[in-house]
């Protein structure tokens, strides 16, 4: 028997062993470039399914790293917030108490006290990126009202200030403006119109009371929350509506809207006193809320290390998965180049015998 290749049959096989040495080429250039399998399906078969749920998983840890990451941010900037507005209430309870045997004490210590409420209602609007750290769930707002505040359009304030003196002329019947209230006794007044009882009253508690709300806050009590990891959530933001900033406020509050008056001594040191025990308790809750602070900041960067660890041992099971040995690639790349260069030579070859030439 008498076996016979044509010139035909012989160039289309070597054609088809080009197609197939290019596309081997192209597998092996992609790997040594990306240090990774070309076609991952046909090389890892049944372990796709796990590649891909090892590259999900480690997506949503990606995710929730970077929102955590953003998380500590927001509260390394509330912690600086809140150490700054302890300070600053520190240093001015201290002049107060200096102060206080000084004559003409409270006038002093009034224009410091506008200067600290403008302080303290600027650190209470801090903001990351547009979100306010002390917002509760309204990080979109700027939380405190300026203490002299006017509406547009509006010829008088209506801020905070505006509220304590209108308390002011409801409780004693007359203004504070009016030369009656630079007369007004620290204790024992006619019917109880004196400053213990006036302080103590509704008509001046609920300005930093119930009334919070409506004239310095537009934060809500409600505080945003975060999830850290799988099932924990923590804070994720503070309220201007906390107590602590209430008492802060109140205390700077009296200085600076009554120091302005022409008080006599016993009225001007019971103001003093009950200013500087306000602040005390707000600096107190203050520093009290700036630990929980810090201690919050701790777990979210514990769990972060967690989830960093995670990482990286799914990385390394993926890239178990997915990578080619660098050197194996690269002899494959090699031996691709070679074969396909004689491949090449031997079609130019077959394609170049003509019977003609044999005649």
């Amino acid at each position: 028997m008498v076996y016979s290749v044509s010139t035909l049959s012989s160039s289309l096989r070597l054609s088809d062993f080009l197609i197939d040495q290019r596309a081997q080429l192209d597998r092996s250039v992609i790997e040594n470039a990306s240090k990774k399998h070309a076609d991952m399906g046909l090389t890892l078969g049944a372990q796709t399914g796990m590649a891909t749920s090892f590259r999900s998983e480690y997506g949503l840890l990606e995710s929730r790293l970077d929102t955590n990451r953003q998380l500590v941010t927001r509260l390394d900037v509330t912690d600086t917030a809140l150490d700054n507005m302890h300070s600053s209430a520190s240093a001015f309870r201290s002049d107060l108490v200096a102060l206080e045997s000084n004559s003409d004490n409270l006038k002093t210590a009034s224009d410091l006290a506008y200067i600290e409420l403008d302080k303290f209602i600027n650190l209470l609007n801090t903001n990351v990126s547009g979100v306010y750290v002390f917002g509760g769930i309204n990080t979109g707002t700027a939380p405190a009202t300026d203490f002299q505040f006017q509406s547009p359009g509006t010829p008088v304030p209506s801020g905070p200030e505006e509220q304590i003196e209108l308390a002011f002329e409801n409780y004693f019947g007359y203004g504070i403006d009016d030369p009656d209230a630079a007369s007004v006794p620290a204790t024992g007044g006619p019917g109880g119109k004196d400053w213990e009882n006036f302080l103590g009253s509704s008509d001046f508690k609920d300005i930093f009371g119930d009334a919070w709300t409506i004239h310095w806050s537009s934060a809500t009590d409600e505080k945003m929350t975060s999830t850290i990891e799988n099932g924990v959530t923590t804070t994720s933001s503070g309220s201007a509506n906390d107590k602590a900033f209430r008492e802060l406020a109140e205390g700077l509050s009296i200085v600076a809207v009554f120091g302005k008056l022409d008080l006599d001594i016993e009225a001007e040191k019971f103001l003093t006193d009950y200013a500087v025990n306000t602040l005390n308790g707000g600096v107190d809750k203050t520093i009290e809320i700036q630990a929980q602070n810090g201690a919050i900041k701790t777990n979210v960067e514990r769990t972060n290390s967690d989830i960093i660890a995670k990482k990286d041992v799914l990385n390394l099971r993926i890239n178990d998965l997915e990578n080619v040995d660098e050197n194996r690639a690269a002899v494959e790349l090699s031996l691709a180049q070679t074969q396909l260069e004689a491949t090449y030579a031997i079609t130019a070859k077959i394609n170049d015998l003509n019977i003609l030439k044999y005649l």
